[in-house]
């Protein structure tokens, strides 16, 4: 309707009727009148918080720079950068230094590598040529072997040497034999003077006594701990310091063969129901079904998906189910088996027992009679064996199964089956484990691995080849990534700072220049924590290095971090390890979610993250402006709505004042006509 009356308006103005005044532009001009400083105002508004939201996104990328150059100096081998270099890369060389690794030159030789068994089978005619005439049986993994024990003698050699002191050291085993030694005797097995006593010297004196006699104990030392002794017969010897002032470590045990655990179950052999069997790890259901005997419920289990990753197998004894494990050792977690139809009852006639410095045995049943189906059910057992086929290129039957172990002398292995598979036979062993054996600085070691991380504090060392000589290796350590890091926190830091001072100035002529002024509390108490956070104390101070002000970190009085280089080049020299215990406590490759102490660098890191998180103030800030941003919005139509109303509501009372002006034009018209042809009828 008022569209109508403002194009009537428009024919009478055209026809000159009416008050010839635009009254559409006159609706439109009175309505902006009324409408265009609200307008003005909430899409004032509006810029203002979507400037704010654009503002702490910026906040939240610096603060989140700020907390990866803190993530930088968290964890103790990446606070240095370190180099290793052997003088015989082709036969030792680094495989990893750490940046905390212990700077030095080492001499290291190599009289052993560590190897893997490697057994082969008897020959087959194709990958899947049937075997035992295709009916399943099972294989005996047998790992490790019998080991002697070994028992630690903890002596520092300040304590040895007060000890020798006082008179000689008088070890006795468990069946009363002893060995002594004497001041002398230390010195002179280890080439030192009175006084100078070393653990290698007295390891070398009681090594002396041992050999030939009956004592049970071979004697070496043990790095800077003291002495090991190592059984030379398996058994239960005890070991007891007779003088001196030693502590006595663990004893060594006799070794146990492992026994396989066995549980039975009281089963219905008629019935209706479904079964459910675990181990606590794996689960096998078979839907319920119609049983007349414990045999077909047997079928049925093992039968259904899954049941090869159970850790047992299950059979039928007597009309009971019978479960036997297939690998050695005690079980933690019985088994569970349950039936919609029946109540269970559980029986563990055979305990499992776990194998002590003996070889475990795991029991591998193999259904696919095959040599391809022994080599997957190989690798799928829980073992360290791992097998594959291969077709050794002579004529006829030319497929062998190939078996490695671990490296070690640990990872020897034996195999023994129905049918003989030829596993056991002494031409099919093609090489024998055994260990790595080293003379590292005049210290004879030996390891069940090539790749050594243990013998230089941050490196790992690989074994390549055998050696004639001593190689020479030397690690350097660069500290500078350290400085360097500390100086992208204070210009990440600073660079933070000038985006809050932009932020906040009203005289900023940025585009988003005083898009926080209105909210300077909230910008202040960010200032506030993160300054706090960073110049805290650290949880893990070391000797004099406590904070970031120990390292030369401070704040000018214009509140912009500065960096002394010099006053951090001067403690760096002298205080390195406290630096680094102060920054990470010590710890690399930190599990975020320990209560452990990580250092100053990781709970500064942490503390930035909780301000950026979901619920942190810089996110809740930023999500608060965007919803007064949807609420202006909101506001902006609603007022664009009544402001049509009130424009169409101008232009309806508009077109009925026209509507009134064109008919009183018209009576006046009338009239004028009327008076005319009076005035006419006189003039004749």
């Amino acid at each position: 309707m008022p569209e109508v009356n403002n194009v009537g308006s428009k024919v009478l103005n055209t026809l000159d009727v009416g008050s010839g005044l635009d009254v559409a532009q006159l609706a439109r001009d009175l309505t902006d009148a009324e409408g265009t400083p609200k307008t003005e105002s909430l899409n004032k508004e509006i810029a203002a918080s979507e400037a704010s939201v654009s503002a702490y996104g910026l906040v939240k990328y610096q603060v989140s720079v700020l907390q990866a150059a803190f993530e930088q100096l968290n964890d103790a081998d990446e606070l240095a950068t370190s180099t290793g270099a052997s003088s015989a890369s082709s036969k030792v060389a680094f495989s990893s230094v750490s940046g905390d690794a212990q700077a030095g030159a080492y001499d290291i030789s190599v009289s052993q590598l560590a190897q893997s068994q490697r057994s082969i089978s008897d020959q087959f005619a194709s990958k899947t040529a049937t075997i035992n005439n295709g009916t399943a049986f099972e294989l005996s993994l047998t790992e490790g072997s019998s080991r002697m024990g070994t028992f630690d003698e903890k002596i520092s050699e300040e304590a040895l040497r007060t000890a020798l002191a006082s008179g000689s050291i008088t070890v006795i085993d468990g069946s009363g034999n002893s060995i002594s030694v004497t001041q002398s005797e230390v010195n002179s097995a280890g080439g030192t003077s009175t006084g100078s006593e070393t653990l290698a010297g007295y390891a070398a004196a009681l090594q002396s006594k041992s050999s030939g006699s009956s004592f049970q104990f071979t004697v070496s030392v043990n790095g800077s701990e003291g002495v090991t002794y190592t059984q030379k017969a398996a058994g239960t010897h005890s070991l007891v310091s007779a003088s001196g002032s030693i502590v006595a470590g663990v004893p060594g045990v006799t070794p146990v063969a492992g026994v396989a655990a066995k549980y039975s179950f009281t089963a219905t052999a008629s019935e209706t129901t479904t079964l459910v069997l675990g181990d606590g790890i794996n689960t096998v259901s078979v839907d319920s079904a119609t049983y007349t005997s414990v045999a077909d419920q047997v079928t049925a289990i093992k039968s259904a998906s899954g049941y090869d990753k159970l850790l047992f197998t299950v059979a039928e004894n007597s009309g009971a189910i019978e479960l036997t494990y297939k690998k050695t050792g005690a079980i933690s977690n019985a088994p569970t088996f349950t039936g919609s139809g029946s109540t269970h009852t559980i029986s563990n006639p055979i305990a499992g027992v776990t194998a002590v410095n003996s070889p475990v045995v795991t029991r591998v049943s193999v259904t696919d009679t095959t040599p391809e189906g022994i080599v997957a059910a190989i690798n799928a057992s829980d073992t360290n064996i791992r097998a594959n086929i291969l077709d050794t290129g002579s004529s006829g039957a030319n497929y062998r199964i190939v078996l490695a172990g671990a490296t070690g002398s640990n990872g020897v292995f034996s195999v023994s089956s129905t049918p003989d598979l030829g596993f056991g036979d002494s031409e099919n062993t093609l090489q024998l484990a055994q260990d790595a054996v080293v003379d590292f600085e005049g210290i004879s070691l030996t390891r069940e691995t090539n790749d050594i991380s243990d013998m230089v504090e941050g490196a790992t060392i690989s074994l390549l080849a055998t050696t004639d000589s001593a190689i020479r290796l030397n690690i350097s350590n660069d500290r500078s990534t350290l400085k360097s890091n500390l100086q992208t926190v204070v210009n990440a830091y600073n660079d933070l700072g000038g985006l809050f001072d932009t932020l906040t100035s009203v005289d900023s002529e940025d585009e988003l220049g005083g898009s926080l002024a209105d909210d300077s509390s909230g910008v202040r108490y960010l200032k506030n924590q993160i300054r706090e956070s960073i110049f805290g104390n650290s949880s893990t101070g070391s000797g004099s290095i406590n904070a970031v002000r120990d390292l030369g970190i401070s704040i000018d009085r214009k509140g912009a971090m500065t960096f002394d280089e010099s006053k951090f080049d001067a403690t760096l020299l002298s205080s390195y390890d406290d630096i680094s215990m102060m920054l990470t406590a010590g710890t690399s490759d930190q599990n975020l979610f320990s209560t452990a102490s990580k250092g100053l660098a990781q709970d500064v890191a942490t503390a930035l993250e909780n301000l950026t998180d979901s619920d942190g103030i810089i996110t809740t800030r930023a999500n608060n402006s965007s919803e007064e941003v949807k609420t202006y919005k909101e506001e902006l139509v609603k007022l664009e709505a009544r402001l049509e109303t009130v424009y169409n509501r101008y232009l309806t009372q508009f077109g009925a004042m026209e509507s009134l002006m064109a008919s009183m034009d018209a009576t006046k018209d009338y009239l004028t006509g009327q008076l005319e042809s009076l005035s006419k009828a006189y003039d004749d």
